[in-house]
């Protein structure tokens, strides 16, 4: 009798492929390269055939790999969809969801595959606007559920994860006043920046109002100014405080959902978002 596939071996095998190589794919499965390589190995001995060539270049299909491609995300579909019919009370049917603009790269790479896997039945209908904007749409009732950055002193929605933000300047020097940019958007972050060089009673000129995170950070970069940021967006540059400021800053994120979703319902999902993230 021949063997059954694995499908946990064919979903590592299509990480690999979306990933572009064992290493990153690994780091998406919380696996060791070393690990990931012996599941697609047993995978290839289940079938008898090579589905992946390594090269110094990186990995290619086999003609079998290209067939196992297109069959096994069938299969992972099919298997989804299954579990989907059989759990009761599962969600179902459109889901309209806002994500922060800014970290949408981040967060649509991790999350939707959620909604394939976890939730089948749901048809997931992206809007990506800044926090404040996807608030009232929540409240308004055109977005079901939303990510957004929790307001400061309250304790909105239920929490995803928070991180550190800090003042960045790729070309540190003692010249004054400090250039600075900020987001010309209503939220958070330009609240924190502004509040932030107030209270730092640092003397400086605002040379820059963009309209997106990405864009303070090509400027940090470009050395045109000093901008507050995200940590997770500023990796490559060292962090460069104000005068005067000794304040750690926080920014949370977290999920909330308009009338239609109970909350344990919102607790569900966002325990799976934070499995994710």
């Amino acid at each position: 009798m021949p063997a059954a596939l694995d499908l946990a071996l064919i979903k590592t095998f299509l990480t690999v492929i979306d990933a572009k190589g064992f290493k990153p794919a690994a780091e998406q499965m919380y696996k060791t390269p070393a690990a990931v390589s012996q599941q697609i190995k047993r995978l290839e001995e289940i079938l008898g055939k090579r589905v992946l060539e390594r090269s110094n270049q990186g990995i290619s299909l086999t003609s079998a790999g290209e067939i196992l491609k297109e069959k096994g995300q069938r299969l992972l579909t099919l298997n989804y969809e299954l579990l989907g019919d059989l759990r009761e009370n599962e969600l179902s049917g459109q889901l309209n969801f806002g994500a922060p603009t800014d970290y949408a790269p981040t967060l649509l790479q991790k999350l939707l595959p959620i909604f394939q896997t976890d939730f089948p039945r749901v048809l997931p209908n992206i809007t990506l606007e800044p926090s404040r904007v996807l608030r009232r749409r929540v409240n308004a009732g055109t977005l079901d559920m939303a990510i957004v950055a929790r307001e400061p002193g309250t304790n909105e929605g239920s929490e995803l994860w928070t991180e550190e933000i800090a003042w960045f300047n790729s070309t540190l020097n003692g010249d004054e006043p400090a250039r600075v940019g900020v987001l010309t958007t209503d939220c958070v972050l330009r609240e924190h920046a502004l509040h932030h060089l107030k209270e730092s009673s640092c003397a400086f000129d605002l040379v820059l109002e963009a309209a997106t995170v990405a864009s303070l950070r090509d400027a940090v970069e470009a050395g045109f100014c000093r901008a507050l940021l995200p940590t997770s967006m500023a990796e490559r540059f060292a962090p460069a405080p104000l005068k005067n400021s000794l304040q750690t800053l926080q920014l949370s994120f977290c999920l909330i959902a308009g009338p239609r979703f109970d909350a344990d319902t919102t607790k569900k999902v966002s325990a799976k978002f934070r499995r994710a993230l």
